[in-house]
């Protein structure tokens, strides 16, 4: 074989999918190839064109756009271009013309036809959309795996033992061991009303010798705590730990009806990840100088999660799971060194935290939303004090503090339902770019500690005015296309510098925040109150007026890829003895995952257009 036909043969061996082909099926196709080089903004396809070849880039770069101009897409070494008009045999539909000098193989369109035939490895690459091929990627890169954190509670939950709280201790207690079962939930018309286990049996009859044959609502727990069956194990094992408790009912999504009950032991029977665990050493901390030592143990942890193929979904849940039980021990701390607070109050997170999609490297977003029963000359030192101990404990832990200072230690987000209402009812009414801003932050909160009706109150105002205010909708629509996936990935004038001067593509401003702000707009425009991207984007899909199913199936993928390759990154810093960031360096990615992340990329590229188009959004830009 001749130098050149060894060297395009060498290149293909390494492109999807010809290096699936064995070396004599590989080179019949150098054979067929033939070369072309083409100068900057040369014309590669005209629109309404016959095509009659494909092309797989050797080196450059080309550019895609539709009749109106618009950018559908940008191309570079190793990918493929001309292939779909092929397949459908109709006339080119987009224009493509080179960006930089650029040297293309060329296979004719009657030879690509008969490869596809002879080989179903590559028909299948070639027919694959975009979405199936986003879909297959992450299924490929998850093997199974049955860790605790990638299990749902539905996984685990056991058909639970039910009884009447009418009947006596006795019978109760025979039932129980009949069934061999450590717990009972009490069904009463149909509704959870308590749970009995061996430990209320032992400290609520045998110990204050109550008559066996009084009824057994006397020893029940009222109202117990419990979990919705989609969620993760993971919960479970922290709600235990944080309210001591061993048995949790586990209730229908939807209805609340209980489908079973999760034990302590139905946790433990099961693979579990250090992660977790650490929640019940935080729980138990005396100081901050022993949650720091814990929180040291958050980066192996999401190393080993990223290892452990964990989706992305379950990894930052957990993370900002470790997160919020830092935060409310730290307050609990504050609360025992300055007293009970004078008046009610609610201290909440926002940003990531809130949103519970913390990874490795962030900051602190919290507030004090406080009774309208405050004096700020009586009461205020009280609330600096909890505040400063919360957020220099943070810093200590290893959230930094807030460089735009959204903390409970400012006193403006440290304020009275009242004011934190016109401040919500200002954003909305008159949403300027200042108000833009703090709505990223501050429409994702969450309650954390204190006294819930003071956010739930406020937040069922806000998401009601969100509903109706068309101006505002727009422009946070608006807002939220300032930040555009970079479809043109990986040449220099699409990539950023990091804090080390290195270009490289910012995972957080251009990869997961598109589709952040996306989910963020639909549901303060449908009212919905999840804060979660991924749960958004099923509310969403559930909705009348909403995105697709289809559609969210594809952005929930495109966002599980963006995320779990960032993850990807932050988890080999880690390893390296770095500090984890969001700038992925284009080399650090080879040719398939780009490829998939320009799926991912255009995915939430077309959706961010819908939007667009649905709120007008581009008068504001």
């Amino acid at each position: 074989m001749e130098v050149e036909k060894l060297a395009i043969h060498d290149f293909l061996s390494k492109c999807m999918p010809l290096n699936k082909l064995s070396s004599d099926a590989l080179t019949s196709v150098v054979k067929m190839m033939e070369i072309r080089y083409v100068r900057r903004d040369q014309t590669i396809f005209q629109i309404g064109d016959v095509n009659h070849d494909v092309f797989i880039i050797r080196q450059g770069a080309v550019e895609v756009t539709d009749a109106a101009g618009n950018l559908q897409g940008r191309y570079e070494e190793g990918e493929w271009i001309g292939f779909p008009s092929v397949l459908s045999q109709t006339p080119i539909a987009m224009f493509v013309k080179s960006i930089e000098d650029s040297l293309l193989y060329c296979l004719p369109a009657a030879d690509f036809l008969a490869l596809i035939k002879q080989h179903e490895v590559i028909q299948h690459f070639f027919s694959e959309k975009k979405q199936e091929r986003l879909r297959n990627a992450l299924r490929e890169s998850r093997p199974g795996n049955y860790s605790l954190l990638a299990l749902h509670l539905k996984d685990l939950a056991q058909t639970g033992l039910t009884l009447s709280p009418s009947i006596s201790i006795h019978e109760a207690a025979v039932k129980m061991t009949e069934h061999h079962t450590s717990s009972a939930l009490l069904i009463e018309n149909d509704q959870l009303i308590g749970i009995v286990s061996d430990r209320d049996f032992r400290q609520r009859a045998l110990v204050p010798r109550l008559d066996s044959s009084s009824p057994l609502r006397q020893i029940m727990t009222p109202n117990p705590y419990t979990l919705d069956s989609n969620a993760p194990a993971s919960e479970a094992v922290l709600l235990m730990a944080r309210r001591n408790i061993h048995h949790i009912p586990v209730v229908h999504p939807a209805t609340k009806k209980v489908v079973g009950i999760v034990s302590n032991t139905d946790l433990l029977r099961s693979q579990s990840h250090n992660a977790v665990y650490l929640v019940g050493d935080i729980h138990k901390a005396s100081d901050v100088e022993t949650l720091k030592q814990l929180s040291a143990h958050l980066p192996k942890a999401l190393v080993n999660m990223v290892r452990s193929s964990l989706p992305a979904y379950d990894i930052a849940h957990a993370i900002s799971s470790i997160g919020q039980a830092i935060t409310r021990r730290l307050i609990t701390l504050a609360e025992q060194q300055y007293g009970p607070p004078p008046v009610p109050y609610a201290f909440v997170v926002a940003g990531s935290m809130a949103r519970r999609e913390q990874t490795a490297h962030t900051d602190q977003d919290n507030g004090m939303i406080i009774s309208d029963d405050f004096v700020p000359e009586l009461h205020d030192e009280y609330f600096v004090n909890i505040a400063t101990v919360v957020s220099d404990g943070l810093d200590a832990c290893g959230y930094i503090y807030c460089p735009g200072n959204i903390m409970a230690t400012n006193p403006e987000w440290r304020q009275p339902v009242s004011v934190w209402r016109g401040y919500f009812n200002e954003w909305i009414d008159r949403p300027q770019p200042q108000a833009l801003l703090y709505a990223s932050t501050f429409f994702d909160l969450r309650h954390l500690y204190g006294d819930e009706s003071l956010l739930a109150g406020l937040q069922k105002e806000v998401l009601e005015k969100t509903k109706e205010g068309t101006l505002f909708q727009a422009y946070i629509a608006a807002n939220a296309l300032g930040n555009q996936p970079p479809l043109g990935i990986f040449k220099g004038f699409v990539l950023e510098k990091n804090g080390d001067n290195i270009k490289a593509l910012d995972f957080k401003k251009r990869g997961v925040t598109p589709v952040i702000d996306l989910a963020r707009v639909y549901s303060l425009v449908m009212g919905l109150p999840l804060l979660n991207t991924f749960e958004r984007l099923d509310a969403i899909a559930e909705a009348p007026g909403g995105i697709s199913d289809e559609r969210i199936a594809d952005l929930k993928d495109a966002f599980e890829f963006i995320s779990m390759t960032r993850l990807e990154h932050q988890a080999m810093q880690i390893e390296a003895g770095k500090e984890p960031d969001n700038y992925v360096p284009p080399e650090e990615l080879s040719t398939l995952e780009r490829r998939h992340l320009k799926d991912a990329f255009e995915v939430v590229a077309t959706v961010q257009s819908t939007m667009a188009s649905n709120f007008q959004a581009n008068r504001f830009r």
